[in-house]
């Protein structure tokens, strides 16, 4: 039997020209599919949080995911369990190092080379970077204030409770930073990430979220210095 081909060609789908050497293309995109976009108002359309949750795990990879959020929570459950205050002072700096360090590069650096890349190049990037990041800020940030409050409980930590203006301000400043972060940053990343998603991304929009990430990145950076300076007035007794 001759083997019969169709010649439709749905063109709203990306060609493959350019990535036909990758045998896993066609999954990988038809993997992306599912995701709910509204193509009619190019927004992201409200699904279970548990499904949405599984789909950024698999994009980010199963093990990466998992192991962004239990390394660094593993290292404070030592820290508790062993009562031991130097471990969990070099978690709380270690982890508030990278969770800081990695949302200032984000904005000022990551941002604006993707925005100097071709549709496709920034495109790829985005849907293979920000799965990633996602998991691995929220790991670092929750790590990083958690032990923070910790450390200022009577029982373990330093024993000044929550006594100190500067330590409690800082405290203050990192929970209100942490949940700042779930709630602006993270949505515009994941906003990008399902307009690059969808059939015909609006560049336009792309475009948008980038300056508002900029916008924001100037933000969390002058909380983050607030928060620096209070602790080293902390540490040095002021």
């Amino acid at each position: 039997m001759t083997p019969t081909y169709s010649t439709d060609v749905d063109l709203a789908q990306p060609s493959c020209f350019d990535d036909c050497g990758d045998p896993n293309f066609i999954k990988k995109f038809t993997d992306r599919r599912p995701m709910a976009v509204s193509h009619e108002t190019s927004h992201v359309t409200e699904v279970n949080i548990v499904k949405r949750v599984q789909h950024l795990a698999n994009a980010a990879n199963p093990a990466f995911a998992a192991g962004s959020l239990l390394v660094p929570l593993a290292f404070l459950g030592a820290s508790l369990l062993l009562s031991s205050t130097e471990l969990l002072f070099y978690t709380h700096v270690a982890a508030g190092a990278v969770w800081f360090g990695f949302a200032l590069i984000f904005p000022a650096i990551i941002g604006p080379t993707l925005g100097g890349l071709g549709e496709e190049a920034s495109a790829a990037v985005t849907t293979t970077l920000v799965p990633k990041a996602v998991f691995f800020l929220v790991g670092f940030s929750l790590t990083t204030i958690l032990s923070g409050t910790f450390l200022l409980m009577p029982d373990i930590g330093f024993g000044y409770g929550f006594e100190s203006r500067w330590s409690s301000a800082a405290l203050g400043l990192g929970w209100g930073l942490f949940a700042f972060g779930l709630a602006i940053p993270h949505r515009l990343q994941l906003s990008a990430y399902y307009e690059t998603l969808s059939p015909s991304p609006d560049t336009s929009r792309l475009e948008a979220i980038e300056k508002k990430n900029l916008v924001v990145g100037l933000f969390e950076a002058a909380t983050m210095l607030g928060i620096i300076v209070l602790m080293t007035g902390f540490r040095l007794g002021v």
